[in-house]
């Protein structure tokens, strides 16, 4: 039997579900901590976050400390395998194409990381609040699945992972507005979701290639959250390229037609 505590933290909804119940208790306190830990590093609404440190360098190489680092790694890595489209740099650049920068505008590209060493171009400044998050869950999930010997679902907001040994009958997790999925062991799961203009309401016979949703299982929450991300804004070449990475996808179109992979209904489905 799955034993479940929700709450809130870092402006998202969290859950744990364990399979041992006595377990219950500290594995709570082991994820809040994780989250208090890079809450910490990189909420930008924090004063003394980490993340201040890099985006006041402007050009110069900074050391930041190991967690941040690999924060870092992880942002540039979805945006790697996205193509950019799961962008760590925030856009603080003019709209005004009439005025011509001083600087060339930097992108993902232009930032290197050598151990805990981070260099951005001057006018780079990091957003990777998302990343962080699903980064945070992976390791949450980890850690409570190794030290307290249990299976483990962990989710803030819309990005969730498992660890440790599955309950009976699987890892029954619900998708927002479907059913049930089934994640194996291990895997992870993300839902992106388009803003929806105060004008648009969805209509059954009017086909859309816009996405209002899409859900991605993938083997960690990292991948599993950018490509959901990626996949929301890529339209009808969305179905596609989710096929081609391999991953278990539903998505959700403007006309609240539903669009599945054929792998999505199982683990084991082909």
């Amino acid at each position: 039997m799955v034993s479940v505590e929700k709450w809130a933290m870092w402006d998202s909804a969290i859950e744990v579900d364990v399979t041992e119940g006595a377990a219950l208790p500290t594995a709570h306190a082991l994820i809040a901590a994780a989250i208090e830990d890079t809450e910490a590093l990189c909420d930008l609404g924090r004063g003394d976050a980490e993340i201040h440190a890099v985006n006041l360098a402007q050009g110069t190489p900074v050391k930041v400390t190991r967690r941040m680092s690999s924060l870092l790694r992880s942002a540039l890595w979805a945006a790697r395998m996205t193509a950019g489209e799961v962008n760590p740099l925030a856009d603080n650049f003019s709209e005004d194409d009439s005025i011509p920068p001083v600087h060339p505008t930097p992108t993902f590209e232009d930032v290197q990381l050598d151990g805990d060493v981070v260099y951005a171009p001057w006018g780079a400044s990091f957003d990777i609040t998302g990343v962080a998050k699903a980064d945070t869950v992976d390791r949450a999930a980890q850690t409570v699945a190794a030290e307290l010997q249990c299976g483990v679902a962990v989710r803030i907001g819309d990005v969730l992972a498992t660890a440790g040994h599955a309950p009976a009958g699987g890892w029954q997790i619900p998708v927002p507005g479907g059913e049930d999925v089934e994640l194996a062991n291990g895997t992870a799961i993300a839902t992106a979701h388009a803003a929806e203009p105060a004008s648009w309401q969805p209509h059954q016979d009017r086909p859309s290639t816009e996405w209002a949703q899409v859900s991605v299982i993938a083997d960690d929450a990292v991948w599993a959250y950018a490509a959901s991300r990626a996949a929301l804004t890529r339209g009808i070449s969305a179905i596609k390229w989710v096929e081609q990475q391999e991953l278990r996808a539903r998505l959700v179109d403007r006309s609240g037609r539903v669009y599945t992979t054929e792998n999505w209904f199982g683990p084991d489905a082909a």
